[in-house]
């Protein structure tokens, strides 16, 4: 039975060279953020900003190390399959 709600994982990627990544967190989360709409000439400024938010929180709690971060997130829906959203880069120094 589906459970109504925003379901999103949100997958952390630790960069230790130039396209290499360690995937080292993944987020479940219940979030209506990434489902605003917006105009479309501010969608992907919204999305980056919002996952940018999210991103150093969730990285904070963890106590993650400090470096740079690939952060993607994904939509979850019933059937098992899930959307992508939205990638991005962020510099983290705790």
């Amino acid at each position: 039975m589906h459970v109504p709600g925003y379901p999103h994982e949100i997958e952390y990627r630790r960069e230790r060279a130039k396209g290499y990544r360690d995937h080292l967190y993944t987020e479940l989360a219940d979030d209506m953020g990434f489902c605003l709409v917006h105009r479309e000439d501010r969608r992907e400024a919204y999305l980056v900003e919002y996952t940018a938010v999210c991103a150093e929180d969730f990285l904070g709690r963890v106590h993650a190390p400090r470096g740079t971060w690939v952060v993607s997130v994904y939509r979850r829906w019933p059937e098992a399959t899930r959307d992508h959203v939205v990638t991005i880069r962020l510099r983290w120094s705790p």
